[in-house]
């Protein structure tokens, strides 16, 4: 029930953000079709989820914040900045530990292994790193300022997952999320570069690039909860 309400749930946002962005009448009226389908499911979900593990609801003190700013910056048409972009990403992290309580039974926070709470800061560190990232090669590639935001991003997130991996003690895995950091970071350095220097960088191969960087960071978080 929870995956159900996640996964429609964000079908709708995503029709919502289409349908805030939409300056046609037309074009706006068909992207609310989904909304009021996907929405209801989602909704639907929750109040399955709920009744089934009433403690479920503590997890609304951390995600209604999360949505609620990904929300305001899609009203404000600034769906795709920065703000939004980490608001999200925090959101689906979070799925890792509510999953989990859903898992043992109860649904409530308390009931998640701390190493499960560890496993969700890296993987929002991770992923919330590639979106100035991407910036850099899209949309902010010729700004200085920000690709030395991200490069600062990426150096303070790998000194984080450095603490934690020192801090929780899962030598496999913690060496697998630092791994993953420092990839990410030689490529938030190495890539940009390249661009400048030339080399032809599309949207697709940006994204091919990152899927080794992602395929460390999954085995890293599986190495934690199994290893």
């Amino acid at each position: 029930a929870v995956l159900v309400a996640w996964f429609f749930g964000y079908f709708a946002f995503f029709a919502f953000g289409l349908a805030a962005k939409a300056r046609n009448p037309q074009r706006r009226a068909s992207y609310l079709t989904p909304i009021y389908v996907y929405g209801p499911v989602s909704l639907a979900g929750i109040a399955v989820a709920l009744l089934l593990q009433p403690q479920l609801m503590w997890w609304a003190i951390p995600f209604a914040p999360l949505v609620a700013v990904a929300v305001w910056e899609t009203l404000q048409g600034r769906g795709r900045s920065a703000l939004s972009g980490v608001s999200t990403v925090v959101a689906s992290a979070l799925l890792l530990p509510a999953m989990t309580a859903v898992g043992a039974g109860s649904g409530a926070p308390w009931e998640v292994p701390t190493i499960i709470w560890v496993c969700m800061v890296f993987l929002a560190l991770y992923f919330s790193g590639t979106i100035p990232f991407v910036k850099t090669m899209i949309r902010e590639r010729n700004n200085p300022t920000y690709l030395r935001i991200s490069i600062g991003y990426h150096v303070v997130a790998l000194l984080i997952v450095l603490a934690l991996a020192v801090w929780a003690g899962k030598w496999i895995a913690g060496s697998l999320a630092v791994l993953t950091m420092l990839v990410a970071l030689g490529r938030a350095v190495g890539i940009p570069w390249s661009a400048r220097h030339g080399e032809a960088w599309t949207a697709r191969r940006v994204g091919m690039a990152e899927v080794p960087v992602l395929l460390i960071a999954c085995a890293a978080v599986l190495a934690a909860i199994f290893l």
